[in-house]
């Protein structure tokens, strides 16, 4: 994960040979608490929970413990630290049932980050650990770190997310889990939340926390740092991703928090809770910055003068915060120049792979071996006929010659090593059958098929629900007596949406089943409802029905699961029902059907003025 053997084996000889600043960073590291044999451990318990909290302190202590101990371990080659390791380890395997609470993603993210890696770090050691308790805490990863974490946070601040990020990374490759690792990596690339590369450092390098405060915005950009460099342990250059974007976010702080004067613009995020006109004051430098320096400047020769600047005045690095970065960067990075590829895979395949419609062109795009390496792009269409390969020294590739509402998959292999092929599939254009249009005023969106799920993507005001509201409509013939059902993934950034499926016929107006915030200007914990309106007339449409969303589906104001809705036309009615499970339904409203011919389709506006959100419907019928 962070550490490789060869990591392992450089700072065993950085510190047999008191080379500095590495042996500096290590004094640090020896010294501090969590790193003693003589540390008591909290002991583990059922329930751990953050905000309210219960017990995350004693968590993230021994979180803290486990991984500077099975560093020890490796470093003084001494088996009594990994004693220590296991028994934390193998005390937390076995009781932790539950994470709980309004920060549970936190709470789960950061200790279980740190225990991960420990547990990493203890399994390929010199220590007896039972093959047992290996496969234990695998097991509690899955059962009670997973769930936590799995959608990501895109209603929260960044740094959210980007701990939810690099926590599924590391459960990926401790558990060898190639598609939960993908996961990940396109979620850092692409993600709907402000956690994502795009959403969290900007092109001109602010942080889309720059405006809360240095230390979150610091704490952001280590946990995308901690992302790139497992990544670079599995063989691929995470790191170079937008041009170098985790640089230039890094080289953009240092230089405010160090005196200089940098541009900022006023921003408002992914979630539309966060508005920030000024930049917030400077602070203190975090124990965050050697990592940065090492990769860039010593892997990869690129300039990082503010980086560097930053890394030289905090040399050398202690701990992280509680459990919020590893800290000890000094002893955990510091390299000779050089492109250090020993400790690369050469197996490796290429990952988050991409696909996206870009006018007339399906746009593919992946994560490039840290190795310099050519690519073998293969597709094949509907016919056999549309195969075809071409080779890419890019990690990206337009293919103009696709034909509207024709699926296609591609196979990406890298030419170096022996990886297996990548596949992702796309429908070129829209789906057959269907069109992208938008009710009432013009709504800025885009739909993406790629053969079982749907990505929406639109901007938008006012709720299309009100005369002059507007809404990207995506929609098809909908059959005599038929029904529209659709499964709305729980994963958006906006808490202004406007997201559903409806009903049109031209000459009767709209019918909008739809989730909706009932105040958008709430602050933390939005008040999520589901609301059937009929046709729009000259003021608001009429609201036929609805109903508050609870628990299970909404907890602290965030909807957790993903919810099936349903328009069913049933002679001359029309009927909105949703469902947890597409077997029993909940009627919200009924409504006159209005007369043939009709289009059936799903609905999106963010609410927030130009700024897009998306969201997906991974399940859709219409029939």
């Amino acid at each position: 994960m962070l550490q490789s053997a060869g990591d392992l084996r450089r700072m065993r000889g950085g510190v047999k040979n008191r080379m500095q600043p590495l042996f500096g960073g290590f004094q640090k590291m020896r010294d501090d608490p969590h790193s003693q044999l003589t540390y008591q451990p909290r002991g583990a318990s059922a329930e751990v929970g953050r905000n309210p909290n219960v017990r995350f302190g004693d968590f993230d202590s021994d979180s803290n413990a486990a991984y500077q101990c099975a560093l020890m371990g490796h470093l003084m080659e001494n088996a009594a630290y990994f004693e220590l390791c296991s028994h934390i380890l193998d005390d937390w395997a076995a009781t932790v049932q539950r994470i709980t609470g309004a920060d549970a993603i936190l709470c789960a993210a950061l200790g279980g980050f740190k225990m991960t890696n420990a547990a990493e770090l203890l399994r390929w050691s010199s220590a007896q650990w039972s093959k047992e308790g290996a496969e234990r805490f695998g097991r509690m990863l899955r059962d009670v770190v997973l769930p936590v974490i799995y959608n990501f946070a895109p209603f929260a601040n960044g740094n959210w997310d980007t701990a939810a990020v690099k926590t599924m990374m590391a459960i990926a490759i401790y558990t060898d889990d190639r598609p939960l690792f993908d996961r990940a990596l396109l979620y850092y690339l692409h993600g709907c939340g402000d956690g994502s590369l795009p959403h969290y450092i900007y092109p001109n390098g602010q942080c889309q926390e720059s405006g809360r405060d240095q230390q979150h915005t610091q704490l952001g950009l280590a946990h995308m740092g901690d992302c790139c460099e497992m990544a670079w342990h599995q063989g691929l250059d995470l790191y170079g991703a937008l041009n170098n974007r985790l640089l230039l976010g890094f080289e953009y702080t240092a230089s405010y928090i160090l005196g200089e004067d940098v541009p900022f613009e006023p921003d408002e995020d992914r979630t539309g809770k966060y508005r920030h006109s000024v930049i917030a004051p400077r602070s203190g430098l975090r124990n965050n910055f050697e990592q940065i320096y090492n990769h860039y400047a010593k892997r990869r020769g690129l300039p990082a003068p503010w980086t560097q600047r930053a890394t030289q005045a905090v040399r050398p690095e202690g701990p992280g915060f509680q459990a919020d970065a590893t800290g000890f960067g000094t002893l955990l990075y510091t390299r000779d120049a050089g492109p250090d590829l020993n400790d690369v895979s050469a197996n490796s395949a290429v990952g988050g792979l991409y696909a996206t419609n870009v006018g007339k062109k399906l746009v593919l795009s992946w994560v490039p071996l840290a190795q310099p390496s050519s690519y073998s792009v293969g597709r094949t269409g509907e016919l056999s006929k549309d195969a075809r390969t071409v080779l890419s020294p890019e990690s990206s590739i337009a293919d103009s010659t696709v034909r509207p509402g024709r699926r296609y998959a591609y196979r990406v292999r890298a030419l170096r090593g022996s990886g297996k092929p990548s596949i992702v599939r796309a429908v070129a254009g829209i789906a057959p059958g269907w069109e992208s249009s938008h009710l009432g005023e013009q709504a800025a969106g885009a739909a993406f098929f790629d053969g079982s799920e749907w990505r929406l993507n639109a901007a938008g005001g006012t709720s299309p629900s009100v005369s002059g509201g507007s809404a990207l409509f995506v929609h098809t013939l909908l059959p005599k007596d038929g029904e529209i059902v659709g499964r709305l993934s729980p994963q958006f950034a906006s808490q202004a949406l406007h997201a559903g499926i409806a009903l049109i016929e031209e000459t009767s107006g709209p019918l909008l089943f739809m989730l909706e915030p009932n105040d958008s200007k709430a602050a933390e914990h939005v008040y999520w409802v589901l609301r059937f309106y009929s046709g729009i007339g000259a003021g608001e449409a009429n609201l036929i029905g609805e109903q508050k969303l609870q628990g299970p589906v909404v907890r602290y104001g965030r909807v957790e699961v993903p919810v099936w809705l349903r328009l069913m036309c049933t002679g001359d009615r029309v009927h909105a029902a949703f469902s947890l499970d597409s077997d029993k339904w909940q009627t919200v409203g009924e409504a006159k059907l209005p007369e043939a011919p009709r289009r059936a389709g799903m609905l999106l506006n963010s609410g927030l003025g130009v700024i897009t959100t998306e969201v997906v419907f991974d399940r859709l019928y219409v029939r």
